[in-house]
């Protein structure tokens, strides 16, 4: 009885699984489409009118054509987002930008309503932008009990421990073992560097891997039939 009770359950949990894979793939798509038009609304909001004043004050004829309202000038509100988009990541390539992005970062972290949104949007973000090439590989580490692995990021290896007493201890690997589905809550360890597991992974893979509960399977792993 049990059996076929699992034999009818299969293609509900069959269409679940799927349901669950999709939605991890869509879900980012989404929410990236979903954050640049809002920042598109914004700019478009600001530039558009402003534009059409420039324009105006130049007293081209086009200008009042309501094709151009309507079309060609939200055009302009795109490639000034685009830009801002462009500027915003030039910045961060210099020291100056650096300090203007870090200078505004203590600033929402001071308010009090918004530095929990805004901390936390930052955490995720660099969880999966570029301060992901901080960690160098991923592994899997014998955890929490023999038989039982679990998937990390190396952050440093061939790394001694200095006992406040007793000899130093050499031949350890930094691991950062996050949480599914959020990556950016986890905790170090401290593991030798025998016990260490490398997979064929990159970063990406192993934090897509993570965040999907293993619901998206990278290439390099099998799945039994």
């Amino acid at each position: 009885m049990s059996r076929r009770r699992r034999h009818a359950q299969s293609p509900l949990l069959r269409l679940r699984q799927l349901f669950l894979t999709g939605l991890v793939i869509i879900l980012p798509m989404v929410i990236t489409i979903w954050l640049l038009e809002i920042l598109f609304g914004m700019v478009n909001g600001i530039s558009t009118p402003f534009i059409l004043r420039l324009l105006a004050l130049a007293h081209l004829a086009y200008v009042e054509d309501p094709a151009f309202t309507e079309y060609v000038a939200p055009l302009i509100g795109i490639v000034l987002t685009l830009l801002l988009i462009v500027m915003a990541g030039f910045l961060t390539t210099n020291l100056l930008g650096r300090r203007i992005v870090a200078a505004f970062d203590r600033l929402m972290l001071r308010i009090p309503l918004i530095k929990g949104i805004y901390g936390s949007a930052r955490q995720l973000l660099d969880a999966f932008g570029s301060k992901t090439t901080s960690f160098q590989r991923v592994v899997a580490v014998e955890y929490p009990r023999p038989g039982v692995y679990t998937l990390g990021f190396v952050t440093r290896d061939q790394v001694a421990l200095e006992p406040r007493e007793g000899k130093r201890m050499s031949g350890y690997t930094f691991v950062f073992l996050p949480t599914t589905p959020n990556p950016t809550s986890g905790w170090l360890t401290a593991v030798p560097d025998g016990e260490v597991i490398p997979l064929d992974l990159t970063i990406e893979e192993g934090v897509k891997l993570i965040v999907s509960g293993g619901l998206v399977l990278p290439p390099s792993f099998t799945r039994r039939t």
